[in-house]
């Protein structure tokens, strides 16, 4: 049986509730971290009432859960997407690059919820696995690596978990540590022309160590 007008209505006023408090549960939680942040002022600044909090994720545990998965299956649906075609190695490569530093400019919550919860263990992690998880990325890596070793365009030593990691860590440096950088080798990590010129120095690198050209 459709929803009523009042139904749609009552869900679509719900959602927007429910978001709302993901994204202040978002901000906040990457400015402080977990431990710094609590419900009380996570529901003033999203204007609801304290008990949605609860209703919707049980607990603040569960609502930092919630950000948490949500941040990241952002970030899996653009590495999906760019490599949704199958494209040769080189342009693999260069996709994942470009796709990493776009959301990791325009996504700095990411970056900073990465951080606390890596200084944190990765203890509120575990209680998403395995649904937060590079599985299905490298599952579409692997072919893509079969196949440029294959062909001779990649080196044969090339392990698809490592070349992961590598990719990520070369994009990562540029916005974790971009204030220390900034301070420390000159270069104003926060200004977009220059964010720019390390993206083209990115790709060179990692196609200088992956492929042979």
């Amino acid at each position: 049986m459709p929803k009523t007008a009042q139904e749609s209505s009552r869900s679509e006023r719900a959602a927007q509730t429910r978001q709302r408090i993901i994204e202040t549960a978002t901000r906040l939680f990457a400015r402080r971290g977990y431990d710094g942040v609590s419900v009380d002022e996570i529901v003033t600044q999203a204007r609801v009432n304290k008990r949605m909090v609860y209703h919707y994720f049980d607990s603040k545990s569960g609502l930092y859960t919630a950000v948490l998965a949500g941040v990241f299956e952002r970030i899996s649906g653009i590495e999906l997407g760019v490599l949704a075609d199958n494209p040769p190695p080189d342009v693999a490569i260069e996709r994942i690059v470009f796709a990493y530093f776009d959301f990791l400019k325009k996504n700095p919550e990411f970056v900073s919820l990465l951080l606390w919860e890596n200084l944190q263990g990765g203890k509120h992690l575990k209680a998403l696995s395995p649904s937060i998880t590079k599985a299905p990325i490298l599952e579409r890596l692997g072919p893509i690596i079969e196949e440029g070793i294959r062909t001779g365009q990649l080196r044969p030593d090339i392990d698809k978990r490592y070349m992961l990691i590598d990719l990520i860590g070369i994009c990562l440096i540029h916005f974790s540590n971009r204030y220390t950088l900034s301070r420390t080798v000159g270069l104003n990590l926060e200004d977009p022309a220059v964010l720019d010129e390390g993206v083209r120095h990115a790709v060179a690198l990692v196609r200088h160590g992956f492929l042979k050209e």
